[in-house]
């Protein structure tokens, strides 16, 4: 076999290897298996969500409500009055101003001196003053007591402790809380104010003018406390 003949084998064995191989003689790739993509899903719409509704807080309005009329129940007052015509149907509540008179007599009681002097005024009250010392020192409790309207006569004139009230008979008939207690016995020549023995001085001013009306008035005070003492 010539050169030419080797060389023409030679090339056609190349050629036919050639062939077989894959193309420019590179291996062929495997082919990777194809992954079916999913078909797009339609965008999914969330659903909104509820409006929350807006709860309104009571609102609360103060009125200020007119006083309950004073008025009683017409019906009512006509059938109370026929069943029982002898009752008393108060249109309002009863006073308790009686009721707290009585709460505080204690202290009525308890500043009520055996003999107390009525007095009103700056006029002639040192006068005044030394009688209550002289009666103090020899027959018992003796103090000024000052008229006022404020004062609870009513239970003051109950008081245990009194014996005599000593008054200027002006005072008792110009003053219109103490009238009203007043009482006189002209038989038994008798006064009193409620049920207390009372002792009536002239005008003060006619002790200033006669020094003798002194001596007297103090024999007088003296015959109405020896009984009581």
């Amino acid at each position: 076999m010539n050169s030419s003949t080797y060389h023409s084998l030679i090339d056609d064995t190349l050629t036919y290897v050639k062939a077989l191989l894959p193309e420019s003689g590179k291996p062929k790739k495997r082919a990777l298996p194809k992954v079916q993509k999913a078909a797009p899903q339609p965008p999914q719409i969330k659903p909104a969500a509820p409006e929350k509704k807006k709860i309104e807080k009571p609102s609360f309005k103060l009125e200020s409500h007119s006083a309950p009329s004073s008025e009683p129940n017409v019906g009512m007052k006509k059938l109370l009055m026929e069943i029982a015509p002898e009752l008393f149907l108060h249109e309002g509540p009863p006073s308790d101003a009686r009721a707290r008179r009585i709460n505080e007599a204690w202290k009525e009681k308890r500043d009520t001196p055996t003999i107390p002097i009525l007095i009103q005024g700056r006029a002639y009250r040192s006068f005044v003053v030394n009688i209550a010392k002289a009666i103090d020192s020899t027959f018992g409790t003796c103090r000024l007591i000052e008229v006022e309207p404020k004062k609870k006569w009513d239970l003051f004139f109950k008081s245990p402790n009194l014996k005599l009230i000593i008054a200027p008979d002006n005072l008792i008939f110009s003053s219109r809380e103490l009238l009203p207690f007043y009482k006189e016995n002209p038989q038994e020549k008798r006064r009193t104010l409620g049920d207390i023995p009372l002792l009536l001085l002239p005008d003060l001013s006619l002790y200033y003018k006669d020094p003798y009306l002194k001596r007297s008035l103090w024999n007088v005070i003296t015959q109405n406390l020896l009984p009581l003492s």
